[in-house]
């Protein structure tokens, strides 16, 4: 029997790899480790280091990026201008990852929004394949771009975690069309799963409608917000539920915030019941999910591929959703999509379905059928082994 091959796990040189206090890269990475393949070929996650406890796993090596030298920030911009590195250790970072697998090769090495730390591991790695899967749409410098473009199809495989962020790539960086493969996150239906069935006693409460992300402009928490003033004025009952802060507890007090509070504060004078978890730790979040009859994602940007979106939908919970991004991909059937930015046809699907007992049944169990589709195991094989993504690009798109 031959010997699985070695894959790395590079993380993004801005992340750090911990269950509280990473973004959802670290929590991709994790996802990908905890599969039967992962488990098995994984030798090595490569990470900047964090004052808080990584992932339990062995495999974690830590590496100590340092920044340029120059501690005047103008001659820090400008050297960064001249090099086309993203940040002050990108270079710093791509050289100690480089450095550790040259010690010990993979013979895959999987990078993260990162291309100009694909295109450095590309150039110095001869032996291992390496991959990139974007995210988001990275765009790095010209002179970047450039040698990205050259190395892809032959020493960089690319990869992106919906068909429309692979084809946002493939414009940006001027690859051949179809050329950039497509790996979609996944969820485990295993720990996100539908609460109990609603019973008699509950037609007499008001529905929970959840809005779970980060409190930023871009996820678009003060469109739903003002959607609910639209259902209140309408005299539509329903309970607000808003799970999330700005990032891991921690309220910046900016002036989006500052508007959330405010319209938090004018949706509870005007008798709605809105309720706010601040930030919660992943290994709750299946049981604060359940909580809610209706989920809402309303970003106002191009969503990628939204784990929160595989999560409520693996719940059970009917969606609505803004049109933006690979969100459609993600959706399919299983629940009702609107324009970004309407407060007005939001409340309208929202509206349809805290009418519709029939209807919420019908989409929460389409939408758990769909989050069964995205397995870790099939991004596992998309990413590493180049074999199709979930669901089937001709069902998704």
């Amino acid at each position: 029997m031959s010997t699985p091959s070695r894959v790395a796990l590079v993380n993004n040189s801005r992340e750090t790899f911990t269950p509280t206090v990473s973004g959802a890269i670290a929590t991709c990475l994790w996802e990908l480790l905890r599969t039967e393949q992962g488990s098995l070929r994984v030798d090595r996650v490569v990470t900047r280091p964090a004052a808080a406890p990584t992932y339990p796993t062995p495999v974690v090596e830590v590496v100590r990026p340092h920044p340029h030298p120059f501690a005047d920030r103008r001659a820090g911009r400008a050297l960064r201008r001249l090099s086309g590195w993203a940040h002050a250790d990108q270079a710093s970072y791509a050289r100690l990852v480089g450095a550790t697998l040259r010690r010990s090769p993979a013979d895959t090495a999987v990078c993260s929004n990162d291309p100009e730390v694909a295109v450095h591991l590309a150039r110095v790695l001869t032996d291992t394949q390496v991959v990139h899967w974007f995210h988001n749409l990275e765009v790095a410098g010209d002179r970047w771009r450039r040698a990205y473009a050259a190395l892809h199809g032959s020493r960089v495989r690319t990869v992106a975690v919906s068909a429309y962020l692979a084809r946002a790539v493939e414009q940006v960086y001027r690859l051949s069309p179809g050329s950039v493969g497509v790996a979609r996150n996944g969820v485990d239906a295993g720990r996100f799963t539908p609460g109990a069935a609603p019973g008699l006693d509950d037609e007499e409460r008001a529905l929970t409608v959840a809005h779970l992300g980060r409190v930023a402009v871009e996820k678009g928490l003060d469109v739903f917000l003002d959607a609910a003033e639209v259902l209140q004025r309408r005299g539509v009952e329903l309970t607000v539920l808003v799970i999330g802060d700005t990032n891991w507890g921690f309220s910046d007090g900016g002036p989006f915030g500052t508007a959330v509070a405010e319209r938090v504060a004018a949706l509870r004078a005007g008798g709605v019941d809105v309720r706010t978890t601040g930030h919660v730790a992943r290994a709750d979040l299946p049981d604060v999910l359940r909580r809610a009859d209706v989920q809402v994602l309303a970003s106002r940007w191009d969503e990628p591929c939204a784990l929160t979106v595989l999560e409520g939908m693996a719940t059970g919970l009917p969606f609505v959703a803004s049109a933006t991004g690979g969100t459609p991909e993600l959706v399919g059937d299983a629940g009702l999509l609107v324009p970004r930015e309407s407060p007005v046809a939001l409340a309208d699907a929202l509206e349809r379905l805290l009418r519709d007992r029939p209807a919420r049944d019908r989409l929460g169990g389409a939408a758990r059928a769909r989050a069964e589709e995205f397995t870790w195991d099939r991004t596992w094989s998309a990413l590493v082994d180049g074999l199709p993504s979930a669901p089937d690009p001709e069902v998704a798109v």
